[in-house]
């Protein structure tokens, strides 16, 4: 029979105990207590959501209370940011470099879409923490996986995934309301850095009359011939505030100010669009997804007519700046009168000035003039141009004798620019037909709200195809009718420019006017300058070689 005796210690052995009290066991092999991180997340600042993440953090740190194993470290938590992507998430990322530097033993988070709503991320983060020197593990509460744990890979993945899947579909649904709201004439216009507007109690827009001074300046600067880079410096010099509340302007701020159709008190929705809900990165929506024009939704600062003469305007000093064939291009420019005005009558190039320099019995003296473009050798084309200059004031001198001219022959004038109006006119049936498609896009368009409103959750075909029917017979009415309301505009506007060249005429004339009533002109060979108007009346100037006496 063996006898329980105390084992005999070899006098070279020293017995080191065990610290029993540390708490050792299966969870908690090392005996050392885990630091344990808390996550968590809310995607909206609503007073629900904050709520939402309190008790997300009291549940965690009562957890942990309760665990002798554990200890907290740090409670991270991100407000109002999406989990689709980890960019713009200030205490995940921090989190992940605390983990890097081995700060904590363990992450504990709600759930897989608390901590991440795109798979790749997800995962991702998931392999770099497990392959640390000390491996940092997540405990997903709601999932019930730890992801140290061999056999939760799989399981990871598929739940992961499914959290994306759910984010695309609400980000669906999301958009849907929002276009939705747009086919009912319900845009979405933020007036916190909007210049010129502010919004009532009720989210109306309505004027900001101070601000609304600024916006009708530049429009007005525009109509006087300056261009979108000088209108920036002398806002710039006269210190006006932006919409930043800032006094600094770029020619790109004021241009986009000139295109805004919400001046004019219209609202075009869906310019930009989300194509991807996990990188949410925005681009301009060029026929992504269709857009919503709203006439009319607000009071305008800039009356429409106004807005759409500096829409031509800019239309104008755009093309004018390509020859025929499109194909050259240059930068706009009110600095002399007839700036952006002329076109070469032998290839079709801008006419451009020169400062020249020659000589007089020896003595060197300089002189302005206007040359084209390729025939003064100013930019490389793959043909030549045998155009001759004109000196500026022979240029000038022909331009006002031709507005003599006119000063006399008013009714002709007046006479022709009928005619021209009369070509764009709408004719009575365009005119009743304009009113009639006015009830059409009305009544449909109607239609098509209703529809949306009582859209079923379940597909169903046959409303999915008569919804789309209504929505192409809506845009094939609203071509129509934006081509006859085109047609009106330029109508007007050639009326509204016929009344000024004649007003004009009743008084003294200048150069400078030039501006405000000429179209384009073309500078022949033979010295002839053949005037459009922007009324369309045309009339030819005679100039001639300097020096030269005119032909009586």
């Amino acid at each position: 029979m063996r006898m329980n005796t105390p084992a005999v210690v070899n006098p070279r052995v020293r017995v080191i105990p065990a610290k029993v009290e540390t708490g050792r066991n299966d969870a908690n092999p090392d005996g050392e207590k885990k630091k344990i991180a808390v996550y968590a997340r809310v995607s909206t600042f609503e007073e629900e959501q904050q709520s939402s993440q309190e008790l997300q953090e009291s549940y965690f740190k009562e957890m942990i209370a309760k665990n002798e194993n554990w200890e907290l470290y740090k409670v991270y938590a991100d407000h109002g940011v999406t989990g689709t992507n980890t960019k713009n998430r200030t205490a995940f990322n921090q989190m992940i470099e605390d983990a890097k530097e081995g700060k904590f033993d363990l992450i504990i988070t709600k759930s897989i879409s608390r901590f991440a709503r795109n798979t790749l991320d997800c995962l991702t983060y998931v392999r770099m923490l497990k392959g640390l020197t000390k491996p940092v593990g997540i405990l997903f509460d709601r999932e019930k996986i730890f992801t140290l744990d061999n056999h939760s890979s799989t399981l990871l993945t598929v739940i992961s995934s499914l959290a994306e899947e759910e984010s695309k579909s609400i980000s669906a649904n999301v958009c849907w309301g929002v276009t939705k709201r747009f086919s009912q004439g319900i845009p979405h216009i933020p007036t916190t850095y909007f210049l010129g507007y502010d919004e009532d109690e009720e989210g109306n827009l309505i004027i900001n009359e101070e601000e609304a001074k600024t916006v009708r300046r530049i429009y007005k600067e525009l109509l006087s011939g300056k261009g979108t880079v000088v209108i920036a410096k002398e806002l710039t010099r006269d210190k006006v505030k932006t919409a930043r509340g800032n006094t600094k302007w770029t020619s790109d701020s004021v241009l986009k100010l000139l295109r805004n159709e919400k001046y004019a008190g219209h609202a075009l929705c869906q310019k930009s669009v989300t194509l991807d809900p996990l990188t949410h990165k925005r681009v301009r929506n060029k026929k992504h997804k269709p857009q919503y024009f709203i006439r009319n939704h607000h009071p305008p600062i800039i009356p429409e007519e106004d807005w759409n003469e500096a829409q031509k305007e800019l239309d104008r000093r755009s093309k004018m700046l390509h020859d025929p064939g499109g194909k050259y291009r240059s930068a706009y420019s009110g600095r002399a009168p007839f700036s952006n005005m002329l076109f070469c009558g032998v290839c079709g190039m801008p006419i451009i000035r020169r400062r020249i320099t020659s000589k007089n019995k020896g003595e060197k003296y300089y002189f302005t003039a206007w040359h084209c473009r390729v025939a003064s050798q100013k930019i490389k084309a793959d043909f030549t141009c045998s155009a001759k200059y004109i000196w500026e004031e022979v240029l000038e001198e022909a331009f006002l004798e031709l507005l003599t001219e006119m000063k006399k022959e008013k009714e002709q004038i007046r006479i022709e620019g009928e005619k021209v109006i009369e070509e764009v006119n709408l004719t009575k049936e365009e005119n009743k037909r304009l009113q009639e498609l006015e009830g059409i896009i009305d009544r449909v368009s109607k239609q098509i709200n209703e529809m949306s409103l009582r859209e079923s959750i379940m597909k169903d075909p046959i409303y999915d195809a008569t919804l789309r029917n209504l929505i192409y017979e809506a845009q094939i009415f609203q071509q129509e009718y934006e081509n006859l309301l085109s047609n009106q505009d330029e109508s007007m506007y050639l009326r509204k420019q016929l009344d000024q060249l004649l007003e004009y005429l009743d008084g003294p004339i200048e150069v400078a006017a030039i501006k405000d009533i000429v179209e384009s002109g073309i500078l022949h060979e033979n010295y002839e300058i053949e005037f459009t108007f922007k009324c369309g009346v045309k009339r030819t100037a005679y100039g001639r070689p300097r020096g030269k006496q005119k032909d009586k």
